[in-house]
């Protein structure tokens, strides 16, 4: 699709579903902009999918903008406008520090520092992929830095999922097994969109993306698209980690994944009290009873300075909590 038949989409859907254009979107914006500055419109319905309730993303970029934290919210009757402003210099740094990142031998997460410079990842792609509404092109931005890393990230994503899904299968704990194992096959089918060059638009904007984008991968959605009835997670899971395998060409096996892993569970102390064992973390003001058993299992990790090549029954401990947010996956090295 070309910019100028994009450009046609999204003004009829904006004039469909509020009675406004891509006009009165920059007429709205127009205090954010010097002369030359350029607008880019990002987002779902820049790509010709979301609904009347999406908001619409535009990225005003200029030399002397000064960056926004937050998107600036505007309405335009019944139209929500999402306004983030960058300059040319931020951007150029945005797309060098996601070329360092896919460089690294690391894991892509964490590799941008806070959890407030990863959200900013989204303008990247918003830039990347969307839609030049005003102004001239942008220099220093990269689709193939853009596709690159949605690639990796969401590989990186499913290979923690899909050993998780056969971990948890392990530890019989079937529903997060299965919960695990759909979120896999969803993460495979992203990868394989992005590496595509499918512009990114959001998780939940998948199946729609297949259906007019990818037609060829859509019955694999559609096939873990519902958890199983219970009773029936074991075969779901199986069937899941072939197919992300398939996806991914990666060997999805728990023993190929476990090498580069790393458990921990940061702030838990064991206390016992009347016969039965705690684990207890004072910096979410929580206690957890442990199973028998579990406490001399807890206690033989903690004799270890790193948790790696654990036993069934360390890992079976692990998952549980993990489950509930208290264990943590640390990934020796990224997916490249």
């Amino acid at each position: 699709m070309t910019e100028e038949e994009r450009r046609a989409q999204v003004e009829q859907r904006l004039t469909d579903y509020h009675g406004a254009g891509l006009a009165d979107v920059l007429e709205c914006v127009e205090y954010l902009r010097e002369p030359g500055d350029t607008v880019i419109a990002g987002g779902s319905l820049a790509w010709g999918l979301g609904n009347r309730l999406s908001d619409f993303d535009v990225v005003v970029v200029g030399a002397n903008t000064s960056p926004s934290r937050v998107p600036l919210e505007h309405w335009v009757k019944t139209l929500r406008i999402d306004a983030w402003t960058r300059s040319h210099e931020g951007i150029a740094k945005l797309f060098a520090h996601a070329s360092r990142a896919l460089d690294s031998e690391g894991p892509l997460q964490g590799s941008f520092g806070t959890q407030e410079e990863e959200q900013q990842l989204k303008l990247l792609h918003r830039i990347a992929f969307g839609l030049r509404v005003d102004g001239p092109p942008l220099a220093d931005v990269s689709v193939d830095v853009a596709r690159d890393l949605l690639v990796r990230e969401y590989a990186e994503r499913t290979r923690e999922s899909v050993l998780l899904a056969q971990l948890a299968l392990s530890a019989d704990r079937p529903f997060a097994a299965a919960t695990n194992a759909r979120l896999a096959v969803e993460e495979a089918l992203h990868t394989v969109l992005a590496s595509r060059g499918v512009p990114f638009t959001g998780d939940k904007w998948l199946q729609e993306r297949l259906i007019s984008m990818a037609p060829d991968l859509r019955a694999h959605h559609d096939a873990f698209s519902a958890l199983p009835e219970p009773g029936d997670e074991a075969p779901f899971v199986t069937a899941a980690v072939a197919l992300v395998a398939e996806l991914t060409g990666q060997d999805a096996s728990p023993k190929a994944l476990t090498a580069d892993l790393t458990w921990s569970a940061p702030g838990l102390g064991l206390h016992t009290a009347s016969g039965d064992d705690y684990l207890v973390s004072p910096e979410i003001g929580g206690m957890w009873v442990l199973a028998p058993g579990e406490g001399d299992i807890w206690r033989g990790l903690t004799e270890r300075e790193v948790w790696r090549d654990c036993s069934d029954t360390e890992t079976n401990l692990l998952v549980a909590l993990y489950e509930r947010g208290l264990a943590k996956l640390t990934w020796d090295r990224g997916i490249k």
